[in-house]
């Protein structure tokens, strides 16, 4: 009987092992990615605004990757669960979350079970960033921040309207500063929001960006981030009125934890097509969105040059997460 040699030895090894699923397969050629259909999870239910770019956004990348990119809607805590799904990912460039940075940056202040840090995670770009301010009816008597302060020590006992936990904290800080009295009316989303100010309701709000679809009933007296709002570019924002308060919400392309540099350079030059498709510009135009795109490097320095200066921000205002 002949007796096989080293190499048929070597091989019927290796064939058994991968049988028995000890010996992983090769991992994808980065040069052949994508092949296949990827999942794009939104931490937001279907018809809202980061659900609405991020549908446009997958149409986009779509078109430049050549494989269907399906929308899942995740929701809960804000991205939370939808974030969580993708740290238990396989970082092979399939799977991946569209949302705001706040997922990383804003909300491991504020919830204790949320330990996300940027390191955690891998990010192929940003897209656009939303125009969060004070907003206020058009013919409110006061325009700055600094006029409004005025106006609130003459008329104590204000309502200002507060969508989330970093809204509320925005005012309190403001309101201990300058010493003044505000009754936190609590709201529940945009549509209340815009019902308490076009129903003179309140006397301020702390706005996502809704109150720019009507220009000739409200207007934004401060920008709560760290630019200037295209849509109201002569509005100062927060820190230069003074309070080192500016937090941004950019929308994030964020993977798991390994994902080959490789396939987040294929995903950024993707997603950067997005700056000059007109479906894509008309989508968040309509929802008064601004486009302000940021490669996988400028991503992941802003992720967490933002998480740094959050924390600051959070910690000096006293907030511990629960």
């Amino acid at each position: 009987m002949r007796r096989p040699n080293r190499r048929q030895l070597f091989g019927a090894a290796a064939a058994a092992l991968l049988a028995l699923g000890w010996l992983a397969p090769a991992p994808v050629a980065a040069g052949d990615y994508p092949d296949r259909p990827i999942t794009m999870l939104v931490g937001y239910k279907a018809g809202g605004q980061t659900d609405l770019v991020g549908r446009a956004a997958a149409k986009v990348l779509s078109d430049q990757l050549g494989v269907p990119v399906n929308v899942v809607n995740k929701p809960g805590g804000g991205g939370v669960l939808a974030a969580h799904e993708l740290s238990k990912a396989k970082p092979d460039g399939y799977t991946l979350l569209f949302h705001t940075n706040s997922v990383v940056n804003t909300i491991p202040f504020l919830m204790k079970r949320v330990t996300f840090k940027p390191e955690d995670f891998e990010y192929a770009g940003m897209i656009t960033s939303y125009q969060v301010g004070l907003a206020t009816q058009k013919d409110a008597p006061y325009d700055t921040l600094e006029e409004f302060v005025a106006w609130a020590k003459e008329n104590p006992g204000f309502s200002f309207g507060s969508l989330s936990p970093t809204a509320r904290m925005t005012m309190d800080v403001i309101a201990e500063r300058e010493g003044l009295d505000v009754n936190i009316v609590p709201l529940k989303g945009g549509g209340d929001l815009l019902n308490a100010l076009l129903g003179h309701q309140v006397a301020l709000v702390w706005s996502g960006g809704i109150h720019y679809k009507y220009p000739d009933q409200l207007k934004t007296i401060v920008a709560l981030t760290t630019f200037r709002h295209p849509s109201a570019p002569d509005v100062e924002t927060i820190d230069e009125a003074g309070y080192p308060l500016g937090m941004d919400g950019r929308t994030t392309l964020i993977l798991p934890k390994g994902t080959p540099r490789e396939m987040l350079e294929r995903l950024s030059t993707a997603l950067k097509a997005a700056e000059t498709n007109e479906t894509f510009a008309k989508v968040v135009a309509a929802a008064n969105i601004p486009i302000m795109y940021k490669d996988l490097d400028e991503a992941a320095t802003e992720v967490a040059e933002s998480y740094a200066r959050n924390k600051a921000i959070f910690e000096s205002a006293g907030i511990e997460p629960r």
